[in-house]
């Protein structure tokens, strides 16, 4: 007869409350090993809070095209002037899925074309955005008087009185949707008033009932999301009266629709309409979708809120398959490290319980406790540990969060390249980090808790149960074997790597969902798994073996040295987690120091910038006209000088057409016999690097340097003096301005020299000279100057010899007797921006090998985690070899023994996992960039840069922080006290 267990939930519960309660006197018993575990669990759980609130760009998309939808609008519709093919506009729920280029030909759709689309029941109320204005105290036009306006008009205003602004116009009703509260003053009563922002009045020293002049400068020939509006509306000017003030740190303004919206409506081709739809009737995602065919699209409030689409409903994106299988391996590299970090980092806690609750548990053996109930035991303390870390770990990273937002807002203010995403949480955010808490305690007790089921209860209970050795573990191939496993395996991983990376992979873009695999991704990424099984496993043996050999062989060294190794062999259950914790914070932080520098270094042969080192140049943020462009930059280096070592300044021009003169525009043309086919150009390494082999490839991965300047004028062609080009700071500068000088030409692709050190120049009234356009072709001497953001540059004597005369004042580089430290380049930002809005500073974009200062944070959470991990791995190791310590210290062990003994230990530890976390760290990251080459998306990936620095300032805190929380937790105990195990 056999009695059958009672099942339900109230039997699984009798069952595990006991273990509960056992795990909870346990954890009180041992409180030093508790908070320890506690506090490894809430690293992970810190860092998924922080990273979650600050990876995010900013509110999540929904919200915020939600909040451009103004409360009592139904929604905004968006009539572009992109030229109608037949096909749709294919817009997101959230609006445009990024920048359309408008035709300055075709006239948007009409109210009527959209209101077609729309319920009867909603009105459509017109509004316009102007483009960047100069506002002004100092011009005499009454309020609402308006009248022409030209390059001289602000010529002889003092610039402290000139600020920029852009201006909303829309009807009455529209416009007590579109204006926020004033804190100051009244919405406008008429044409003739205005509501402006803090900004703004601070700037100008406006108050309410004072008189501003908003003047629209000359088009600069660029187009933003309202197209051609500058043009329409350029060289006018309109006076207001402040009626009130907006509470608002950008500078923007609000007034009727008289002004703006007459000119756009008086010549509507190429310039965007927007509408405000009021109504009682929603706009449905069928009724947006309509209206693509007129390349219009609406952002609906009911869309974003009730209605929003099934994924078969949305317009089909575009993806590259390569881009996919790369985000795809980043997703598995970022996986296994983020697994590999939490289980190491909280698996030694619950080896170190099992060991010490080892009696405990082989009494409850003894007594009739089954595998099973041992290991419910040491899964209840994960539970008890998981819960008790969490919490803490959730407030911790937001504390986190909300301290990286200040310094990263501190950063920004200084730095603008500086990306400040804000903190944003999403409520699931915090119980699904708890929840991640109590899972990670469980998993990390599935080993400790496989080795307490199999305890013999005779064993469990001597003081120093025998060792179980495996059958042949003696014979001299097992030792081989076992020694050479490790590299085996991690010559696996290099082999599986190699493979992967040799695979084909596919070419064209494909339509996917968001979610698809590229066709023919699956043996990639099957490689992929099999190279980072093979290295975890690899690097787990190589620490085991290191340990092993090290306590065979310790027979001659010191004492101490001698039994470190031989507690690190014996108690290998808490050594090797504690050394693999090292080993993986180690590699994470050291992949990412990698990433980093390689991906700084990529960008850096991708772009092309004005200025190198600590130089820095000056454009105008409106550009008016060359006298008072020119006033207005000189007068800021007059401000700079005042504390900065200016000791003169150079100007820089470009082709550009004007009324009076038609510009000829110059450009490089490859050499005879050396260029690449139709619809084929120089590939990256071909561009940058002087006598490399000529591979040409299609333009998504050809060299196509952006350029990074201060203006917004200009070609891709620079006139400017040799000591203008000296005073970029840009390697090579000093030789290039030599060939300048000499009536040569520079460039900055290497594709276009000649193999006798010339270059082909193209003129043509073409703003792109190529060799079909070309009207006439030079050859000058070459210079490569290597990252300079101008495709070729003369010098005024060379142009005005080939008949360009026709030039545009496009900015100046401020002379500096040296290079300015990275502390000066703040406050030269500083000084510009508290100077004016008229100017725009450019220095360079990547001041150090990491690029901007933030690269560095999650760098440097890890190395803090990292370090974390080694302290707090070897204070829990050190709460079990307190016994060990107490029988030294009542056998004579002099203190100075003790701390070397522990000093010793943690020596041991970081020895293990610090170097082949570096290497494993470092290889990871050259893999990856191996990878980025290979599938060549978002550029050529030809450097690998380990950041040597980084590194090694990385193994010094481990290490430095490590051996000194091992010596201070070495200290003697300040009296003797039993043996306890448990």
């Amino acid at each position: 007869m056999t009695l059958e267990s009672p099942r339900g939930p109230a039997a699984r519960w009798n069952r595990w409350r006991p273990l509960l309660r056992l795990a909870a006197r346990d954890a009180a018993r041992h409180r030093a090993r508790t908070a320890l575990a506690s506090l490894l669990v809430s690293l992970p759980v810190a860092a998924l809070i922080a990273g979650t609130s600050l990876t995010e760009s900013g509110p999540p998309a929904r919200e915020t095209a939600l909040a451009g939808v103004p409360d009592g609008a139904q929604a905004v519709v968006t009539a572009t002037a992109v030229h109608r093919t037949g096909e749709p506009f294919p817009q997101l729920p959230e609006g445009a899925p990024g920048p359309w280029a408008d035709d300055t030909e075709q006239m948007p759709a009409t109210p009527e074309e959209v209101a077609a689309h729309l319920p009867a029941e909603n009105r459509l109320l017109p509004y316009w955005n102007s483009p960047e204005l100069l506002a002004t105290t100092g011009i005499d036009l009454e309020p609402g008087e308006e009248a022409p306006a030209g390059a001289h008009v602000v010529e002889g205003i003092d610039l402290a009185g000139v600020a920029t602004v852009r201006m909303t116009e829309a009807g009455g009703e529209a416009l007590d949707l579109l204006l926020p509260e004033p804190a100051e003053g009244a919405a406008p009563a008429d044409a003739a008033e205005v509501v402006v922002t803090s900004a703004l009045a601070d700037r100008l020293d406006l108050g309410v009932g004072d008189a501003v002049t908003f003047v629209a400068p000359p088009f600069n020939g660029w187009f933003g999301v309202d197209g051609r509006i500058g043009d329409a509306v350029q060289d006018s000017q309109r006076a207001f009266r402040v009626s009130g003030v907006v509470t608002d740190a950008e500078p923007r303004a609000w007034a009727h629709d008289t002004w703006v919206s007459r000119l756009a409506e008086a010549d509507p081709r190429g310039i965007d309409r927007r509408w405000l739809v009021v109504g009682p009737a929603p706009v449905t995602w069928e009724q947006a979708r309509a209206l693509n065919p007129l390349q219009a699209f609406a952002v609906s409030r009911h869309v974003l809120t009730d209605g929003y689409p099934d994924r078969a409903d949305l317009y089909p994106v575009p993806v590259d398959p390569r881009q996919v299988l790369l985000g795809a391996v980043s997703v598995a590299l970022t996986a296994a490290l983020g697994a590999m970090l939490v289980l190491f980092l909280v698996t030694p806690a619950f080896a170190v319980s099992t060991d010490q609750a080892r009696r405990t548990l082989g009494l409850a053996a003894a007594t009739g406790a089954a595998p099973a109930d041992l290991r419910r035991t040491i899964t209840a303390q994960g539970l008890l540990v998981g819960l008790a870390g969490g919490v803490p770990g959730a407030a911790l990273g937001a504390g986190l969060a909300f301290a990286a937002d200040l310094v990263l807002a501190r950063m920004r203010r200084a730095d603008p390249g500086v990306i400040d995403p804000g903190v944003h949480f999403s409520w699931w955010v915090f119980p699904a980090a708890i929840g991640v808490a109590v899972l990670l305690g469980v998993l990390a007790t599935l080993v400790p808790a496989r080795t307490a089921a199999r305890l013999q209860p005779v064993e469990a209970l001597k003081d120093r149960p025998a060792r179980r050795r495996r059958r042949g573990a003696d014979r001299p191939a097992f030792r081989l074997l076992s020694a050479a496993a490790g590299p085996l395996l991690l010559a696996a991983a290099v082999a599986a790597g190699a493979a992967s990376l040799a695979l084909p992979v596919p070419e064209r873009p494909q339509h996917l969902p968001p979610m698809g695999m590229p066709p023919g991704s699956g043996p990639i990424l099957g490689l992929l798994v099999l190279t980072l099984g093979c290295a975890v496993a690899g690097l787990m043996l190589c620490v085991r073996s290191i340990t092993i050999s090290g306590a065979r062989f310790a027979g001659r060294l010191p004492l101490a040295p001698r039994l470190a190794l031989r507690d690190a062999a014996d108690h290998r259950s808490r050594f090797l987690p504690a050394a693999l914790a090292v080993l993986v914070t180690v590699c994470a932080a050291s992949y990412l120091a990698v990433m980093a520098g390689s991906t700084t270094a990529n960008e850096k042969n991708r772009t092309g910038e004005a200025v190198a080192g600590g130089r820095l140049v000056l454009g105008a943020e409106v550009p008016v006209g060359e006298e008072f462009d020119r006033l207005v930059l000189t007068d800021t280096i007059d401000a700079l000088a005042g504390e900065l070592p200016v000791v003169g300044h150079e100007p820089i021009h470009s082709p550009r057409s004007s009324g009076e003169v038609e510009a000829v525009y110059f450009g490089p043309l490859p050499p005879e016999g050396r260029a690449c086919p139709a619809d084929r150009y120089p590939d990256t390494a071909a561009s940058i690097e002087v006598g490399a082999p000529l591979d040409c490839t299609g333009w998504e991965r050809a060299y196509a340097p952006g350029m990074s300047t201060a203006w917004w004028g200009g070609s891709s062609g620079f006139v400017l003096t040799g000591d203008a080009l000296r005073a970029s700071g840009l390697p090579g500068a000093e030789e290039a301005a030599r060939v300048l000088d000499s009536g040569g030409v520079v460039v900055n692709s290497a594709a276009v020299l000649s193999a006798d050190g010339t270059v082909r120049v193209a003129l043509s009234s073409e703003a792109l000279p190529t060799e079909d356009t070309a009207e006439r072709v030079v050859e000058l001497p070459g210079a490569f100057l290597r990252g300079f953001a101008a495709e070729s540059s003369l010098s005024p004597e060379t142009a005005r010899e080939l008949g360009i005369t026709g030039l545009e004042y496009i900015a100046e580089y401020p002379v500096l007797s040296r290079e300015l430290t990275h502390a000066e380049l703040d406050r030269a930002r500083e000084i510009v921006q508290g100077h004016t809005t008229l100017v725009r500073m450019a220095e360079p974009r990547h001041r150090y090998p990491w690029g901007y200062t933030q690269s560095l944070v999650p760098i440097a959470l890890l190395a803090v985690l990292a370090v974390a991990a080694a302290a707090i791995s070897l204070l829990l190791a050190r709460t079990q070899s307190r016994r060990d310590f107490a029988t030294m210290n009542a056998v004579g062990a002099a203190p100075r023994f003790l701390r070397r003994f522990a000093f010793t230990q943690a020596a041991l530890v970081l020895a293990a996992g610090l170097p082949l976390g570096l290497v494993s760290g470092i290889a990871l990251g050259a893999y990856r960039i191996s990878w980025n080459r290979s599938v060549q998306v978002d550029g050529a990936w030809l450097d690998t840069v380990p950041l040597w620095g980084v590194q090694a300032v990385l193994a010094l805190a481990v290490t430095t922080v490590g051996l000194a929380a091992a010596t201070l937790a070495g200290r003697p105990p300040r009296r003797i006290t039993r043996r306890a195990i448990d």
